[in-house]
């Protein structure tokens, strides 16, 4: 089971050396076994790699993730829909109803408010706002008809991070104080390095992450991964905020940024059972591919917060 993240954030080269990623660095020399990495993610310039390594890394369903000036994210290579029986998994994607993909959304919508509530109560058990969060996630309609994902936003992240906190995304412009864009630069990270994850699996076991169940944009190619993450986003806030609680600074430094990445070995809710937020992610996609095959929305695994943040001891 793959379950490292390698980020590289110095002058390196990288290839493949019997079937192990080689980084050498200098005159220093890394292997890491191919079958063990989930993500490579490329946090330099002065970075080069073989075509070798890339080729390896589609056979093995290896994300690479590309950072700019600024050291977000900003680019993903994934396998080319390796799956073996992609054209009839490609099929039973374009023939989802209408009807089926809003009762989905609606499932999907329900776990992430019911999951911000939790992430709220963590952090303030005694805020009045629990309450409402939950009532709204119970009043989810087909389809978010009455769009109580933003009711809950515009409730829910003022009482974590502040009054006035606005949450914005790397690509939209606004005056915000100073620490805010700090915060929202940490949870953009960590959004993207998660929605990489969930496109990879989603790629791996031969679904086309462009078509969403509800996000529909046609300049974007990773719809349905943007769909998949709004029930992690909770859990990556309520650890995101306990991040910051510790830290002297929230500059995103490379030990922030492997403290982030490092969210994909902590322990989530899923099925009812405790597992990984990395493994959680293979579990809800395999339960998207059995309700699309059985045309049964009610048959999706979605993952919800643990009762305290816990890293696994896996490796």
């Amino acid at each position: 089971m793959t379950f490292r993240c390698v980020m590289i954030s110095k002058q390196s080269y990288l290839q493949v050396a019997k079937s192990q990623l080689q980084i050498t660095q200098g005159q220093d020399k890394f292997t890491v076994a191919l079958e063990d990495i989930a993500c490579i993610i490329i946090n330099h310039y002065a970075v080069s790699l073989t075509v070798g390594l890339l080729s390896e890394c589609a056979e093995n369903n290896i994300v690479v993730i590309s950072c700019d000036k600024t050291h977000l994210p900003n680019g993903i290579f994934h396998s080319y829909l390796p799956h073996s029986r992609q054209n009839l998994v490609l099929q039973t994607q374009l023939n989802l109803s209408q009807p089926f993909k809003k009762r989905l959304w609606q499932s999907v919508i329900e776990q992430k408010i019911t999951n911000q509530a939790a992430s709220l109560e963590r952090i303030f058990s005694l805020s009045p706002n629990i309450a409402k969060l939950i009532h709204l996630a119970q009043t989810v309609l087909s389809g978010d008809k009455n769009n109580n994902e933003a009711q809950a936003s515009r409730i829910y992240f003022p009482s974590i991070f502040g009054h006035d906190f606005i949450r914005i995304n790397k690509n939209r412009l606004t005056v915000v104080r100073d620490d805010y864009l700090d915060v929202n630069g940490l949870l953009n990270y960590a959004y993207t390095i998660i929605r990489s994850l969930i496109c990879r699996s989603l790629v791996g076991y031969g679904i086309l992450p462009t078509l969403g169940i509800f996000h529909n944009n046609q300049l974007n190619a990773f719809n349905l991964a943007d769909d998949f993450i709004e029930p992690y986003r909770p859990y990556i806030d309520w650890y995101v905020y306990t991040l910051v609680g510790t830290t002297q600074t929230l500059e995103l430094s490379t030990e922030i940024k492997a403290q982030l990445i490092d969210i994909l070995n902590h322990i989530v809710v899923i099925d009812n059972k405790f597992t990984t937020l990395l493994n959680s992610i293979d579990i809800m996609i395999k339960s998207f591919i059995s309700c699309i095959n059985e045309n049964n929305f009610q048959l999706i695994k979605l993952p919800s917060l643990p009762p305290w943040i816990e890293r696994s001891n896996m490796d």
